[in-house]
């Protein structure tokens, strides 16, 4: 099974971009984006010139992917069809990314808020004008060749009842290997998501940390305590966890991956690719300072 993290908060962008190959192509959450106001400040250059080049590279290996799955339709994670703001447009890059590919998208019928339900129905517009083949996956298998796709049943965008909405977790087993992607679970802050991924028992597993940043305001306390522990006890049952996303969005979070890293198996998504981590939403006041 071959790994490729493309774009995430410790390569400078709001993502979980990732390229998984076995005997089929995979391309799990094909979005990004960067924070339009942080520090009560706009992106900087810095931070545009990341984001185009994230977007080539979802582009890049969107032409090379069979298969397109979407957990959730938080513009981090898919890319829409219409006019992006720090983009001339992303339309090309779009149609190259879903064109004749099959398609396993998060049911946009059930578990979902108002505003995710707008953009899933926009999405499934766009992609009925092309040809590709669309599957709603809460909570089905799929069998492809020799790789199985599994996705979990709706599970709490953070914690339980988050006006956040929901997202669908995807494992790949390929060669008595798995792979599990887990988006934006927050650490996970939910019970019910802590158990789902322990009783998945994956190899490596693809994980978003909890929001730092909005500590003492959507992230309480509490909340942040049990994600930690839910953190511990991941680490102690799964043999590699690559750690990012919403925890990186400050620096604070690579001290926690280090406080937490006792068996050595926490990383972020730029470690395991070799390169030290690029956190620029959180150098944003510096950067406007150059």
């Amino acid at each position: 099974m071959k790994l490729v993290p493309l774009a995430f908060e410790s390569f400078g962008v709001r993502s979980m971009c990732t390229y998984v190959e076995t005997d089929q192509k995979i391309l799990i959450d094909p979005g990004t984006s960067i924070a339009p106001k942080r520090f009560k400040l706009p992106p900087s250059t810095e931070e545009i010139i990341t984001l185009k080049q994230s977007r080539y590279q979802i582009a890049k290996y969107g032409g090379l992917a069979d298969i397109i799955t979407i957990s959730h339709y938080h513009h981090d994670h898919f890319t829409p069809f219409e006019e992006n703001r720090f983009l001339e447009s992303s339309h090309d890059s779009a149609l190259g990314i879903y064109n004749g590919k099959k398609i396993f998208l998060k049911d946009p019928n059930n578990h979902i808020n108002k505003n995710q339900e707008k953009r899933a129905r926009k999405l499934l517009s766009d992609l009925q004008k092309i040809p590709c083949e669309i599957e709603f996956s809460d909570g089905k298998d799929f069998q492809i060749g020799d790789t199985q796709l599994k996705f979990s049943p709706a599970l709490a965008h953070g914690k339980e009842n988050s006006p956040l909405g929901y997202v669908v977790a995807v494992s790949i087993l390929y060669k008595n290997e798995k792979l599990m992607h887990a988006s934006d679970i927050q650490g996970p802050i939910s019970d019910k998501a802590l158990k789902y991924v322990l009783r998945e028992d994956p190899d490596i597993l693809i994980l978003s940390g909890p929001p730092l940043y909005l500590l003492r305001y959507a992230l309480s306390k509490e909340d942040y305590e049990k994600s930690k522990e839910h953190l511990k006890h991941l680490s102690d049952n799964i043999p590699k966890i690559i750690l990012d996303h919403h925890l990186l969005r400050t620096k604070r979070g690579l001290k926690l991956i280090n406080e937490l890293n006792e068996n050595n198996n926490l990383i972020s998504a730029s470690q395991f690719c070799g390169e030290e981590p690029l956190l620029l939403e959180s150098q944003r006041k510096k950067l406007h300072l150059k």
